[in-house]
């Protein structure tokens, strides 16, 4: 190939490289993937009952998942930025 990019060079990173760069980011990836995991079962609750509503057992359960979810999910995004800052800098 002549004129282009070298064989061996590699594309840019973009948004992937924020969750994949350390191991708290990806915990909180998967934590935001689980909360939202959680409101699509608490929409299917809703959706087998008979009167077409998620019971209030059913909705504190399916609200308190998704909140803890993202409440570790924001946690461990601000950890992982630091331990990115700290290790770049």
């Amino acid at each position: 190939m002549t004129g282009g990019q070298p064989h061996d060079a590699r594309p840019a990173r973009g948004m992937a490289d924020r969750f994949f760069c350390n191991g708290p980011r990806k915990v909180a990836l998967f934590a935001g993937i689980a909360a939202l995991c959680a409101l699509v079962i608490g929409a299917g609750f809703a959706g087998i009952s008979s009167n077409g509503f998620a019971t209030p057992l059913e909705t504190v359960v399916v609200r308190w998942t998704a909140v803890g979810c993202l409440a570790i999910g924001a946690g461990a995004y601000v950890i992982g930025g630091r331990m990115r800052r700290d290790s770049s800098g």
